[in-house]
């Protein structure tokens, strides 16, 4: 065999690797000789980028191979590539004619057109192509087909650059994110510093063996030494941090860098790149210290009144005295002639006359009772006042609106679907579930308010902590500088029911006095009056090995009345799958208790008409517990996390027909085919679903978890009402209680930048 090096023309597409990647194709080079090119996945991962008009560079020893023809006596003798390299060319000159000519995508542009074009334009035709100039190619060609060309030569262009990533080592699952960021300038701005791919995700170990393999940069280049560090600080951000101690920093390093010296190298760096800071004895990424820069200054704003140029704002002007407020709320009477508490009327009188506050307090401690006060003595003083009621998952937003009797969206939603500009001076907005608001989200929200809004933010700090980066409830609780009130007093659960003391001692890091449980078989013909009264609230724990916590749990569920028809007795699980997980419960509950039911058809785009089904593969059924999975405001008015129940299926003929119909909280809501997606089962959820909602009882089952801590076990006990059960590894359980909470592990500059603007 001998190499060959050759400029291949595809004539046909032979075969595509269905799975692995590679493609085998027959071309011509421009003197007219044709060859068949053999190349592996590692030379085209994606197959699907090959197409007949392309033009392909090709390297490899060259065979001939003999093969027969279907129907015919003789043999056919091809000269085949075996590739080393494979390489999609940008059509130019005589090749771009060509390639026009061949061109699939745009019908009726044939050799004439083809060299006009190149006539009229030359090598300037390739730019026309680029910007889509389809005035310019209009002289030529109808308006029609240039941009069809066009489009054509993106796709074209879109390939060779897919292409040449996947040949780097790019996953194509990058790829597309990396084309649609830098457009043209791909390979520019890779070849002049591979570890920008670090931006879209893709791994250290994928970035820094496509710079070290395919580009040559040595172990020590300064590109790599500070990509390290922008590495870790960023990969930081996945476990809540916006920055990182040296110590913290260096030891995340010895994993990337490996050498000692080459961390040192790193380091003596940090002080001539733009990429992150050095604050004291933290690093952080410049992105993170802009975000958390503008809350603080944003903040402080707020609390002077004042607007970006320092100027007094409206609000400001109209600050109201004590005596004025608490002459409104002493006509003021809560269900059942009952009155507020000192705590909960020093936080109305607080968020009246400031332009920013918080309204703390643990669970159930009336943090809505206080809001719906406070609404009640703003419609004295402002009753034209605009509020909005904002939290961050669609539960809370739903159990705001429930509670106070007004409108409550989702942060998303109201990103979304409320201009900034249509906000008026001096309106009310109010966040709540602020503990599980991170600073990215946040410093979307605050950027979206309008200078002179009046903010109060209400949460609790020792529930969920943000899924994201950053900590913003959390580092303003205590600080002298933000009005705030904390309330004590709980009031959901009663005294008796023992859930307060638990709740308590959980939140102090103690160990808690576990009420014992009695639970035993109960007869399925007693009333459910007579089941709760069988049994001790409270909060118990029932330990038992992991293996056992899915049947155990399930049969706790029975003994406190649980039948799978109503949401008074609630599974709470850490996760969604593993033993304990939701997917255990979603599977097991609906077998045991609607097996028999009548089943849900809805119209599949694929199979037709046939029975809806979870994501599990479960059949729906009337009867079924659901959870709604969107945030939907203008078809079906539901949130993500909405519980409901399945009360009717509905004959129907069109995709559009309603085919469901559910009950949400005594609103009866229909689902079409489509809309049937958005359901799961929902006889169990996880805590974070179901931080805002309440349930008479419910069960926890608990393992060894990565995610179990001493807020997500506050969360879910303070979800009970009446008694609260514990199932499962009692340890972990207490290891998580007692160690510091997962807030107080993440490192974070907004609490050290708001008191330095203070």
């Amino acid at each position: 065999m001998s190499d060959l090096s050759v400029q291949l023309r595809v004539t046909s597409v032979r075969s595509r690797g269905r799975t692995g990647g590679g493609a085998l194709f027959s071309g011509q080079t421009d003197s007219g000789e044709s060859y068949v090119a053999n190349c592996d996945f590692n030379l085209i991962p994606d197959p699907s980028l090959v197409s007949i008009g392309q033009l392909w560079k090709i390297n490899g020893p060259i065979k001939v191979r003999s093969s027969s023809v279907k129907g015919h006596t003789f043999l056919r003798h091809e000269k085949v590539i075996e590739a080393t390299h494979a390489e999609l060319l940008r059509p130019s000159g005589q090749n771009l004619i060509r390639w026009i000519e061949d061109c699939q995508d745009c019908p009726g542009v044939g050799p004439v057109r083809a060299a006009q074009l190149y006539d009229r334009f030359g090598p300037e035709l390739v730019k026309h192509l680029e910007e889509r100039d389809i005035a310019a190619l209009a002289e030529i060609i109808t308006k029609e087909q240039a941009g069809l060309l066009c489009e054509a030569f993106s796709k074209h262009d879109l390939a060779s650059t897919l292409l040449w990533l996947d040949q780097i080592g790019v996953p194509p699952r990058l790829g597309k994110k990396i084309v649609t960021h830098y457009g043209n300038e791909v390979r520019e701005r890779i070849e002049a510093n591979p570890y920008v791919l670090l931006s879209f995700t893709a791994g250290w170990k994928e970035a820094d063996t496509a710079a070290r393999e395919k580009f040559g940069v040595a172990e020590d280049d300064p590109r790599r030494l500070e990509a390290s560090i922008e590495e870790a600080l960023y990969r930081a951000m996945d476990q809540g941090h916006t920055c990182l101690p040296t110590d913290e920093l260096k030891a995340r390093l010895r994993s990337v860098l490996v050498s000692n010296a080459l961390i040192e190298k790193a380091f003596a760096l940090t002080d001539e790149t733009p990429m992150y800071r050095r604050i004291g004895a933290f690093y952080q990424p410049e992105g993170t210290y802009a975000i958390e820069s503008f809350i603080a200054a944003q903040l402080h704003q707020l609390v002077a009144g004042t607007d970006n140029d320092g100027q007094v704002g409206l609000f400001r002007q109209k600050e109201w005295d004590v005596d004025t407020v608490n002459a409104i709320l002493d006509t003021y009477r809560l269900p059942g002639g009952r009155t507020l508490t000192d705590d909960q009327r020093e936080a109305v009188v607080t968020c009246v006359r400031s332009n920013l506050s918080l309204i703390l307090g643990g669970a159930g401690t009336g943090k809505t009772t206080v809001l719906n006060a406070l609404y009640y003595v703003l419609e004295k003083l402002m009753p034209d006042v605009q509020i909005h009621q904002i939290a961050l998952a669609g539960r809370a937003a739903l159990r705001m609106t429930e509670a106070t009797d007004r409108d409550g969206k989702t942060i998303a939603g109201f990103l979304s679907n409320v201009d900034a500009a249509t906000i008026p001076m001096g309106s009310l907005v109010v966040v709540d579930e602020m503990s599980m608001v991170d600073a990215l989200l946040f410093y979307r929200l605050i950027r979206h308010l309008p200078g002179n809004v009046w903010l109060i933010m209400v949460g609790d700090p020792s529930q969920l902590s943000p899924i994201g980066p950053g900590l913003v409830l959390h580092a303003l609780a205590g600080l002298g500088s933000i009005p705030q009130t904390t309330l004590t007093t709980v009031k959901r659960q009663s005294l008796e029911s023992g859930i307060p003391q638990v709740a308590a001692a959980i939140r102090a890091h103690k160990v808690p006095v576990w009420a014992e449980y009695h639970g035993g078989a109960v007869p399925k013909k007693l009333k459910q009056k007579t089941q709760r009264e069988l049994f001790d609230r409270g909060v118990s724990f029932i330990p038992c090995p992991d293996n056992e916590i899915g049947p155990k749990t399930l049969r706790v569920y029975e003994e406190l009345g649980g039948c799978g028809q109503d949401f008074s007795v609630q599974i709470l699980s850490v996760t969604n799958g593993g033993i304990g997980g939701v997917g255990y419960f979603n599977l097991e509950l609906p077998q045991r208790y609607q097996r028999n039911a009548e089943v849900v058809y809805s119209r599949h785009p694929s199979f037709g008409v046939a029975g809806s089904t979870t994501t599990q593969g479960l059949a729906m059924r009337v009867g079924d517990l659901v959870i709604f999975t969107k945030n939907d405001y203008d078809e079906l008015d539901l949130r993500n996390g909405s519980l409901g129940k399945i009360i009717r299926a509905i004959p129907f003929s069109q995709v559009t027909d309603p085919c469901c119909e559910c009950d949400f909280n005594g609103r009866s809501v229909l689902f079409n085919s489509d809309q049937m997606a958005l359901l799961e089962h929902a006889y169990s959820i996880t805590i974070h679903k179901a931080q805002g909602s309440q349930f008479r009882q419910v069960i926890i089952p608990i393992r060894k978890s990565r995610l179990l801590d001493q807020s997500l076990i506050y969360t879910a006990v303070t979800r009970g009402v009446e008694q609260v059960v514990l199932v499962g590894d009692m340890e972990a359980a207490l290891a998580a209680i007692q160690a510091p909470a997962a807030a107080t592990r993440r490192y974070v500059t907004l609490p050290k930048l708001l008191e330095v603007s203070e």
